[in-house]
């Protein structure tokens, strides 16, 4: 008799249990949709012109006079300067082609504790792209000098700059890190 008291208990936790790993399963299966959904999103605002195009620069070279804004910002002395900051976590911007400056920030009203251009970008690939086994995703330093294609939430900046939540990131060839 001591034992019926405890089963309600236990039949609740199996029933938490089973559901918890339904919940883990369901998500797992969903990952291939949200990448369509994110892919879907991008190139639905790129048709669009919603997306801001642009090169990667530096903060420090770019704003000490090093380097100027043009087709290709860096030469090749200067871009290993630039990536060497870069990888020291000197700040980095988007060049934009109308010449306007984003930061790339975290999501309005949210703080992190460490840089935003280390974490992990979610990378929209072309169908050959795909084929080519090409990561998925990317983080901004590497990227240093290239041309990219981002999407995200544009917020009101300062002095001419804006900032930039970036959701997704589109850019031609491979994520070398070191070339």
């Amino acid at each position: 008799m001591k034992h019926w008291k405890v089963l309600p208990v236990v039949l609740m936790i199996l029933f938490l249990a089973g559901s918890s790993q339904a919940e883990e399963k369901s998500s797992k299966e969903t990952h291939a949709e949200k990448v369509k959904a994110m892919e879907d999103t991008f190139w639905a605002a790129s048709k669009a012109g919603n997306t801001v195009k642009g090169i990667i620069v530096e903060g420090n070279s770019f704003f000490n006079g090093t380097t100027a804004p043009q087709d290709k910002p860096y030469t090749e002395e200067e871009l290993l300067a630039a990536k060497i900051s870069a990888e020291r976590n000197s700040k980095l911007f988007i060049l934009a082609e109308d010449g306007t400056l984003y930061y790339p920030t975290c999501k309005k009203g949210q703080s992190v504790s460490q840089s935003d251009q280390a974490h992990r970008i979610p990378r929209v690939l072309t169908e050959e792209q795909k084929k080519e086994g090409m990561f998925t995703w990317s983080n901004m330093v590497p990227l240093t000098g290239r041309k990219v294609e981002l999407y995200g939430e544009i917020y009101t900046g300062y002095a001419g700059v804006k900032g930039i939540h970036i959701k997704s990131i589109y850019y031609e060839g491979e994520y070398l890190v070191g070339e």
